[in-house]
This record gives structure tokens, sequence and C-alpha cells, in this order.
């Protein structure tokens, strides 16, 4: 879809030049200076780009309007993929909610309907509800991701976010403890109750059972959360950097006076 946008811009542009480079000619053929012969095939030219066409329009008009329309079908094309990236958004929340309530709460299907001081099931419950649910591999990545990210929203990490021009910028949420604990203690019990049915002897088939199934998801959360601190160092390193050179300060000058400042403190 990005492509699709990108072509179509491209396109319009191209169009837009075209019709100045038309207006340009167009005035080429009233210089006084220039051989008959020029003068009269500029004049041809221009009277071509200027005819008038089957809908009133003239040719430089005809390629306006073109233009125009590739902007606006580029805008629209643009519209339709954020409304399904967002509707896809939607679809995981409401899907990977419902599960959530059904290991854990009352079984609503929809969005996660837990808070801080909402009874969640014991393990024996869950491990039942595992079974009969019986959930795939690549659902239960989703869900543990899904948890994972949640929790650290509600933990209110500080973090680098593109501001869309290729800077970066640091985001400082709020934080919720009970929210994060509620989401902490939900993920745990829900690896714990893993553990209980890998123990058996069934094979997972892509399911539940095998035996790795609690350790894989534990070794991918620990890979998640080690990944996203690496990428907030390497942004926040782009932005000292950046912020230095701005200053006018190389980065071995700003290094110093964060050692001076170190040692001030006498930490």
């Amino acid at each position: 879809m990005t492509y699709y946008t990108l072509h179509h811009l491209a396109l319009a542009a191209l169009i837009s030049l075209m019709a100045t480079g038309a207006v340009r000619t167009t005035t080429a053929f009233v210089v006084s200076h220039q051989t008959p012969a020029a003068v009269s095939r500029t004049t041809s030219r221009s009277e071509t780009i200027l005819s008038m066409s089957t809908t009133g329009e003239t040719e430089i008009e005809k390629l306006l309007r073109m233009a125009r329309e590739l902007r606006a079908q580029a805008a629209e094309s643009e519209n339709e993929a954020k409304e399904k990236l967002a509707d896809k958004d939607a679809d995981k929340k409401t899907k990977l909610g419902g599960l959530l309530n059904h290991l854990f709460y009352d079984g609503s299907k929809g969005h996660d309907v837990g808070k801080p001081e909402t009874a969640i099931n014991a393990k024996s419950v869950v491990v039942q509800k595992l079974r009969s649910k019986n959930p795939s591999v690549d659902t239960l990545e989703k869900f543990v991701d899904w948890m994972d990210d949640r929790r650290d929203v509600a933990m209110g990490y500080e973090h680098v976010a593109s501001k869309g021009d290729g800077a970066f910028a640091y985001v400082k949420r709020e934080k919720d403890e009970p929210e994060a604990e509620r989401l902490f203690t939900l993920t745990e019990n829900l690896l714990d109750a893993l553990e209980v049915i890998d123990g058996e002897p069934d094979k997972s088939n892509g399911h539940l059972g095998g035996g790795n199934l609690a350790k894989d998801l534990r070794q991918r959360l620990r890979s998640k959360r080690r990944e996203r601190d690496d990428q907030f160092l390497e942004r926040q390193n782009s932005i000292v950097e950046a912020q230095t050179i701005k200053e006018g300060k190389s980065k071995y000058e700003y290094h110093d006076e964060f050692l001076d400042d170190r040692e001030g403190t006498g930490r």
C-alpha cells in the first residue's frame, strides 16, 4: 500500500511538471528576436498545447486536473490503509481480550474486563480452560506479547519514539502500578498453568503440551524485553549525539562533562 501511494504521488508530480513546462512553452512564441522558422514551430506547438479538448479544457487544464485526481486517489489509498490497520488492531484486541476473559475472568467476549481489584481464576481453573480452548502456539505468543506491551505502558516506561521526520524524542507515560501488577500476575499465572500442561505426555501438534511451551514463552519475553532496552539505548545515543552536534560540542566534550558531573556528586 505504501508503494501504491508513492507511485501515485510520483505520477502527480510528473504531470504537474509537464504542465509547468507546457506553460513555459506557450510564452516562448512572443519573443521577437527568434528566427521566423523558430517562431513558427513554437507557435504551432503552443497552439497544439492550448487547443481545446472535447470537454472544453485546454491540455494544461487537463493535465492539472489529472494531477489533482491522482493526489486525491493517493490520499484516499493512504486513509484506507490507516483504517485497515486500525480495524486489524481492534480485531486483535477483541480476540485476545476474549481469550483473557475466558482464562481468568467470567468468559466475556470482547475487550479485557479485568481490573486490579477483580478476582482471577485459580491456576487449576486456568489449566482446565486452556485444555478446553486449546489455543495454538502462535496465538499464545501473540497473547503474551500483547500482555507484556500493555504492562510496559502501565509501568510508564520512558521510551524513545520517532517524530516522523527521521528524528527521535523521549516519551514519558503516566505510571499505573496496580494495572502493571495485574498484567504481570496474569502473565505469570498463564505460564505456570502451561507448565502443568507441559508436564503431560501429550504432544503439542502446534497447540498445547509437548514439554517446552512455557519455557519457550518465558525466553520469548526475556528476548523481547532485552531488544526493547537495546533499542532505547541506541535511539537515546542518537539523540545525545544530535544534541551535541547542535550545541557545537564533540561527543568527547559531552562525555567529559558527564564524567565531571558524576565526580561532583561523589558517586
